[in-house]
């Protein structure tokens, strides 16, 4: 029982330091935010191309983009695919070499 009380005593000294050292640094401790976030406005260039993204047109975000878009996306499909079918040789390969053997 002592030790819960002194845990909880303690609980309420690092509380009360915090708000103290809030208080000092010149922030609010009520109810509200302790700080007022501030942001700078978004450029108009940046609100249409996040206007664009957030179209529902049925196209996955990946390729909203435009053409450049569809291009990397294709690129990156067909590496994958030439990587794995790459992969299935090169097991196939090694998992049966004399027939692969060259003289």
């Amino acid at each position: 029982m002592a030790t819960s009380r002194m845990g909880m005593t303690a609980a309420r000294l690092c509380v009360a330091a915090t708000l103290r050292n809030t208080q000092v640094a010149g922030l609010k401790t009520g109810g509200g935010p302790l700080l007022k976030k501030t942001y700078a406005e978004v450029p108009k260039a940046l609100k249409e191309k996040m206007q664009q993204f957030q179209i529902d047109n049925g196209l996955p975000v990946h390729v909203k983009g435009g053409p450049v878009d569809k291009i990397l996306y294709l690129a990156t499909a067909v590496v994958c695919t030439w990587g794995f079918i790459d992969c299935w040789r090169v097991y196939i390969v090694l998992s049966y070499p004399e027939y692969f053997k060259k003289d």
